[in-house]
């Protein structure tokens, strides 16, 4: 009877471990439906005599664009044309190009000494880190965010590269795929990895209570995540939810936020999908949620001279062009999209809208140099990454600096309708030196002693108790007719990344060189040759009203000041000025309607 077992699981693991479609029903051999990879979507190609299809997301590759890396292994007697043809993960997310490799023989190489690949000495686990290695050569990917997933036979072969090479995945995850007793005995993850198995409890093939057999004895679903869970050095003691009645999730997790989780499918068999559960997108939505990355619908990053920026691009194309939001500082500084979380959505109604993140904000690169100056030079390349050639500018805050720089150089290949400045810094002698004093000035006067306190973790309750508060402000300045447009996901995922200690420390470095930034401008022609419309708000007041005796003279000025140098340059432009009373500094979501009236006068004029 052992015998009879033993041939019966290898005749189906030969055959069958590569497909099954057909929910509850054990197994049921993929069709192969498969089609040459040679359209602008996807490649087939080879390395060291090893076939892969690198597929590309709809629509083709941007070369200035950063994308993830996404490896997914077939299963046995499977290829990687009936991978691509079964799981299309390629059409789901622009975010990864989606490589599928072919195992050198009918199976993977994958840890348990006791197969065809293994006897005839294949060597799936170098092929693959080779490959990782030639993908971040060939294209622009980025650092950390590489991941995988396997199904049946390429599900044991991906908690193989786990327990190998963790330090090249951030997320693993298995289909159909117990672990193997002999992996699961000589596993040793050495870097902490996020992973999830998917399994169906009426699997055939690779059967969710695992089985006892001389040559291929395979661990129980539960186990499998248990060795994981503790090889990763998570606590043993785990969460279970349903899911859905069908759907069965066990968690298990780190202090440090690393996740590994079982999803038991009832009555799933040997499949990759399952009426109550989408594999693809769950597999996705995995990925996303631990990724250094979580960005949303529109976001992308791209490469201007080796610097990372993130962009969140909303609506369509439109004759007038396109509109390019320029987030700046509020009173504690944050200066990223989340301030363009309400006014973007409703500006991507008339036209296409791209928000752009200084280096240190949401998810761009870091740097050592952040400034509006900077940033300004970068500019010219991120309009041309993203293709705009007639724009009109808006910017908010401190951010009118960007744009003042930005205007004072030529620019011939981009068209630009005019520039809406809300609520911006007064480029007078009076209030520059009021922005360059105070916390500034404090900051530049001792720079590596608030460097080091901020880079030991010391902002980081503050950093958090801020946004709690801005939250709270915001939630009541929206009005009522704005509040369904409002997209708090988005505000909410952007604001969590500032208690990131390296953000932290690069937005202490941009207050550093915010004194330089005023000084450039102070210095530059301002007989602009664009129009300039400017939304005005009176925040000023609170801070007047709290000030000392020997302050407000100071303060009462800068209001002055400002009041009369923004209706100035609007009517010398040929823009228009609009003032508004009793406001806070959050005009994007206190006064979006005006905003948008400000944009789509000059948008809606070409």
């Amino acid at each position: 009877m052992r015998v009879q077992l033993g041939l019966f699981l290898f005749i189906f693991l030969l055959q069958a471990c590569g497909g099954g479609q057909s929910e509850g029903t054990g197994i049921s051999p993929i069709k192969n439906t498969e089609t040459s990879a040679t359209d602008k979507s996807s490649m087939r190609l080879s390395l060291s005599g090893q076939h892969y299809i690198v597929a590309f997301p709809q629509g083709g590759i941007d070369p200035a664009r950063a994308y993830k890396l996404l490896l997914a292994f077939h299963g046995s007697g499977q290829s990687e044309l009936g991978m691509q043809s079964m799981t299309q993960l390629e059409t789901l997310s622009d975010e990864y190009i989606v490589v599928y490799p072919k195992s050198q023989e009918v199976e993977w190489d994958e840890g348990c000494s006791c197969n065809i690949a293994s006897r005839l000495g294949a060597n799936d686990v170098n092929f693959v880190v080779q490959l990782v290695e030639k993908m971040h050569r060939d294209y622009n990917l980025l650092e950390g965010e590489n991941y995988a997933v396997g199904y049946s036979q390429g599900g044991l072969f991906s908690q193989n590269m786990l327990c190998k090479h963790s330090d090249i995945f951030r997320a693993v995850v298995s289909v159909g795929a117990p672990m193997s007793a002999q992996l699961g005995r000589t596993c040793q993850i050495s870097e902490p990895t996020h992973y999830m198995l998917v399994q169906g409890t009426a699997d055939k093939v690779l059967p969710y209570t695992g089985y006892v057999d001389n040559n291929f004895p395979l661990l129980s679903a539960p186990d499998a995540i248990e060795v994981i869970a503790e090889q990763n050095g998570l606590d043993l003691d785990y969460t279970e939810d349903q899911y859905n009645a069908s759907v069965t999730e066990r968690v298990y997790q780190s202090e440090q936020g690393v996740t590994n989780k079982l999803i038991s499918i009832q009555g799933g068999g040997h499949q990759w999908s399952f009426s109550h559960y989408d594999t693809a997108n769950e597999i996705l939505d995995f990925f996303t949620e631990h990724s250094q990355y979580p960005i949303m619908e529109g976001s992308a990053l791209y490469n201007v001279d080796s610097k990372r920026y993130h962009v969140r691009s909303l609506g369509d194309d439109s004759a007038a062009g396109d509109i390019v939001i320029l987030p700046g500082a509020n009173r504690f500084f944050h200066s990223d999209s989340a301030w363009a979380a309400l006014i973007q959505p409703l500006l991507a109604k008339h036209s296409r809208v791209h928000v752009i993140d200084r280096l240190g904000s949401a998810w761009s690169g870091s740097s050592d140099t952040p400034s509006q100056a900077s940033f300004a030079a970068d500019l010219p390349g991120l309009l041309a990454l993203l293709e705009i050639e007639k724009v009109t500018l808006l910017s908010f805050s401190n951010a009118n600096l960007t744009t003042l720089m930005y205007l004072a150089e030529p620019n011939p290949d981009i068209d630009i309708n005019g520039v809406v400045w809300v609520d911006p810094d007064v480029i007078m002698a009076h209030s520059i030196q009021l922005y360059q004093s105070g916390p500034v000035a404090e900051l530049r006067a001792y720079p590596e002693i608030f460097l080091e306190h901020v880079a030991a973790g010391n902002w980081s309750d503050k950093s958090m108790e801020r946004i709690a508060i801005e939250r709270a402000e915001i939630e009541s300045l929206i009005p009522d007719i704005y509040q369904e447009d409002m997209d708090w996901a988005y505000y909410d995922l952007v604001t969590n990344q500032r208690a990131d200690i390296d953000k932290q420390v690069t937005r202490i470095k941009e207050m550093m060189s915010y004194h330089d930034d005023l000084e450039t401008v102070s210095h530059l022609n301002l007989a602009l040759s664009v129009p300039v419309s400017i939304v005005d708000g009176d925040f000023e007041r609170h801070d007047i009203a709290l000030a000392s005796e020997d302050d407000k003279p100071a303060l009462i000025k800068w209001q002055e000041e400002g009041s009369f140098w923004s209706q100035s340059l609007a009517n010398d432009t040929g823009g228009h000025y609009y003032p508004l009373q009793n406001t806070s500094h959050q005009l994007f979501f206190e006064h979006p309607d005006t905003v948008i009236d400000a944009v789509l006068a000059f948008h809606q004029a070409q």
